[in-house]
């Protein structure tokens, strides 16, 4: 018991650029929501027992899904846990290029008490050079209130530091929608936040602040909005809203998701388009349009494929400054604490005619502690 938390310690003291998000190619085909699996209200970060259940459900082999391979268990108001990634393979930005880089190493904790969780993340980022001390990542750390457990019914009230809930929130940061739509790695902000949650709908509501304290991505102030509505079993539809400002620009978006499970094949369809306005000064704006569309499919048991298609025009009155990409990521979820995935990337701007065609292709090994 003494080894297992020396390394919950340093792996909490340690970590590295990285960020695990929840995987909502489930969402439909598994389970309702995303909460049901995780105990942010948004998904992502540390499972519950749900979660380590489903993780061991999909895995090629199950193993012990919980903490530590069960060598250790926590208290029950005490939950552990935490993500490690590295990757490895190459780049093409007009000639390849060799890559490879530690992604990820945090550690997370959570302790509830009667409807209250306390939740924190640690781990290291990238150092801003005149300040090393700031490679040290609080990256998450909020207080809630919920009402309920699992995908039961009911309200949530969160405080602290966490992402504004917003879009499709897909694990992968490149994707256009997150990168820019509003959910940009590192892009955390201060805020309060209140929604609903059941099986059937969402409601998220967040009002936020920058980090005053360190530098981050998100320099600006607003607030997001996002609804979804589980119309059918199989189909779901989502609205958006958000606006930020800062001493540089203002930015004022809005867009729908959709996912819709096609039973058969066992394919989810999942999308997003947003449309964002930016103000420079008051005589310098324009729009811009980003969407995403993608189709994941659970090839066989342990492995699903995803095939994306992203679109981000970043400026609609100017030609060949849209950019697209096409991605294809081959999940194999091997164990239920390991993960390897290749991920692949073409990207051009302009179609072609405005710059080089670029893209990487990378092996991730994911360990889920």
């Amino acid at each position: 018991m003494r080894a297992a938390l020396i390394a919950v310690v340093a792996l909490v003291i340690c970590g590295a650029a990285g960020v695990a998000h929840a995987y909502p190619q489930f969402q439909l085909g598994k389970e309702p929501t995303c909460t049901a699996c995780h105990i942010a209200p948004a998904g992502g970060g540390l499972l519950n027992p749900m979660g380590e259940e489903t993780a061991g459900d999909i895995a090629t082999r199950e193993g012990d899904p919980s903490f530590l391979h069960g060598k250790y268990t926590p208290p029950d108001w005490l939950a552990l846990g935490g993500d490690v990634r590295a990757a490895a393979g190459f780049s093409d930005n007009g000639k390849p290029n060799p890559a490879g880089f530690p992604m990820q190493l945090e550690g997370y904790a959570a302790a509830n008490h009667d409807g209250f969780t306390g939740y924190l993340t640690l781990g290291v980022g990238m150092p801003n050079p005149d300040n090393p001390v700031s490679a040290l990542l609080l990256r998450e750390h909020w207080v809630m209130y919920r009402s309920a457990e699992g995908s039961e019914s009911g309200f949530y009230v969160r405080a602290g530091r966490f992402m504004p809930v917003y879009g499709l929130r897909l694990a992968e940061h490149p994707v256009y929608t997150r990168r820019f739509g509003g959910t940009p790695l590192y892009g955390e902000t201060y805020g309060v936040s209140a929604g609903w949650l059941s099986a059937g709908a969402e409601v998220h509501l967040t009002g936020f602040v920058h980090d005053p304290i360190r530098d981050a991505i998100e320099t600006g102030d607003g607030a997001a909005l996002y609804a979804e509505k589980r119309v059918t079993d199989t189909f779901s539809l989502g609205v958006e809203g958000r606006y930020a400002t800062s001493d540089t620009e203002t930015r004022t978006q809005g867009g729908v998701t959709g996912k819709l499970w096609l039973e058969g094949p066992e394919v989810q369809l999942s999308g997003e388009v947003q449309v964002v306005h930016q103000t420079i000064d008051p005589d310098a704006s324009r729009n811009q349009l980003v969407g995403y569309l993608m189709g994941s499919w659970a090839v066989r048991h342990g492995f699903l494929l995803d095939v994306g298609i992203g679109h981000y025009d970043e400026n609609l009155a100017i030609k060949n400054l849209d950019r697209d990409a096409l991605d294809v990521n081959l999940h194999w979820f091997f164990h239920s604490h390991v993960e390897f995935l290749l991920t692949n990337r073409v990207a051009l701007i302009g179609l072609g005619s405005g710059g080089d065609t670029s893209g990487y292709s990378l092996l991730q090994l994911h360990y889920r502690i």
